[in-house]
C-alpha cells in the first residue's frame, strides 16, 4: 500500500478493527498518519456532506459570528499583521461551511471568497451572511479549474475530511501567491489531552466502543486514533507529519502551534473553567459544586502541561509559499 501522505511503500499498523470489518483504523510505520482503510466511496461523502445541515434549523447566529471574529483577531495577531497589511489582502475560505469565517474576515480589511460545495451551506453564507464572492464547487473541481492566485488560504478543519491530503495541499500549492500564507488546523492524532475533557472523553469512548473491536481508555490512550470517525474524519495528523507534507509542496511552516479545547482563540466554542466559579460556590456553601468546578479548573491546568509537550488536542500550522 502507498501512503497518501508520506507517498511511500509501506505496511501499515492496524491500531482499530470495525466491527463489521470496514473502516478499520490504520497507521503509516513511516510517516505515523493514521487513516481509514478503506476509505468513504465518493457517494458515500457526497451523501454525508451535501446538505448536512438541512435537518437543522439554520438560522443566523450571531454568538458563532463573535466567536469567529474573535477568533480571526487572533490570526490576525499571530501574523503580526497590521491594518495596512491586511487591506484588500484574498482570503480563500477552503471549504468554509457557512462561512462565518469569511465574514469575520471582512472585519479586518481582507478580501474573502468562499469555497464551498454543499448547496445547503452556500445558500446560508448568501442569504444569512451576504457573501457574495462564493465559488460553489468540491475541492477537486475547484484545484482542476483554478486559475487565479491567492495572498491566504485558509484551510480550518478540513483537511482530515479529505480522502487525498497529498494531493489537496499540492493544489493548495499551486493557487498560493509567492509568499502567500497557508493557515492550516486539524485535530491532533497525538493528542490524548482529548481523553481527559468528560465532554470529548465520553465522545470518543462511546464512538470507537460502538464501531470497533477491543477499545479501552489505555487501548486508546496508547494507541491513539484520534480524532477518526468515518464518515467524517478519515486522516489524522500530528505536528511532524504535517509539516513534512506542507514542506514537500513549497510551503515553509513557521509558526507551529499546539491548542487544547477551549483554547481562547483556536476553540473558541468551549468555555474554560474559571477559579471564580468554584470560590463562588463555596461561598454560597454550594460545596458539591465548588468541588465540581474546581476539578474542572485543575483540569484545565493539567490539559495545559499536555499542551505543552505536543499532546493538545489541535494543531495550527502558518505555513508560507516559497517558490511562484
Amino acid at each position: 500500500m502507498i501512503c497518501k501522505v508520506c507517498a511511500q511503500d509501506m505496511k501499515p499498523v492496524v491500531l482499530l478493527e470495525h466491527v463489521s470489518a470496514e473502516n478499520d483504523i490504520l497507521r503509516c510505520p513511516e510517516c505515523k498518519i493514521t487513516f481509514v482503510h478503506p476509505q468513504p466511496t465518493s457517494d458515500q461523502l457526497t451523501a454525508y456532506y451535501n446538505g448536512m445541515y438541512k435537518n437543522l434549523t439554520v438560522a443566523f447566529n450571531q454568538e458563532q459570528l463573535d466567536r469567529a471574529r474573535f477568533s480571526m483577531k487572533g490570526y490576525m495577531k499571530s501574523l503580526d499583521w497590521t491594518e495596512t497589511d491586511r487591506q484588500d489582502r484574498t482570503f480563500l475560505d477552503l471549504g468554509g461551511g457557512l462561512g462565518y469565517y469569511s465574514k469575520a474576515a471582512i472585519d479586518y480589511g481582507l478580501n474573502p471568497i468562499l469555497v464551498e460545495k454543499d448547496p445547503v451551506s452556500v445558500d446560508f453564507a448568501r442569504n444569512h451572511l451576504s457573501l457574495s464572492n462564493i465559488i460553489e464547487k468540491d475541492l477537486d473541481d475547484f484545484f482542476e479549474n483554478a486559475s487565479d492566485q491567492y495572498d491566504v488560504v485558509f484551510f480550518r478543519h478540513v483537511i482530515e475530511h479529505v480522502t487525498e491530503p497529498r494531493k489537496v495541499i499540492h493544489g493548495i500549492s499551486k493557487i498560493l501567491k509567492a509568499d502567500g500564507i497557508l493557515i492550516i488546523e486539524t485535530d491532533n492524532n497525538a493528542g490524548i489531552e482529548i481523553l481527559f475533557n468528560k465532554g470529548s472523553r465520553k465522545f470518543y469512548m462511546d464512538l470507537y466502543k460502538s464501531n470497533f473491536k477491543n477499545v479501552s481508555f489505555l487501548n486508546l490512550l496508547f494507541k491513539r486514533p484520534f480524532a477518526l470517525d468515518p464518515p467524517r474524519h478519515l486522516f489524522g495528523f500530528r505536528m511532524k507529519n504535517l509539516c513534512q507534507l506542507l514542506e514537500s509542496n513549497d510551503l515553509l511552516p513557521f509558526i507551529k502551534d499546539h491548542y487544547r479545547l477551549g483554547h481562547p482563540f483556536y476553540w473558541p466554542n468551549i468555555a474554560t473553567p474559571k477559579l471564580s466559579t468554584s470560590i463562588r460556590a463555596f461561598k454560597r456553601l454550594k460545596f458539591k459544586a465548588g468541588i465540581i468546578h474546581l476539578a474542572k479548573y485543575l483540569n484545565l491546568y493539567f490539559r495545559k502541561v499536555l499542551q505543552s509537550f505536543g499532546f493538545s488536542s489541535g494543531l495550527c500550522i502558518y505555513a508560507r509559499k516559497t517558490s511562484s
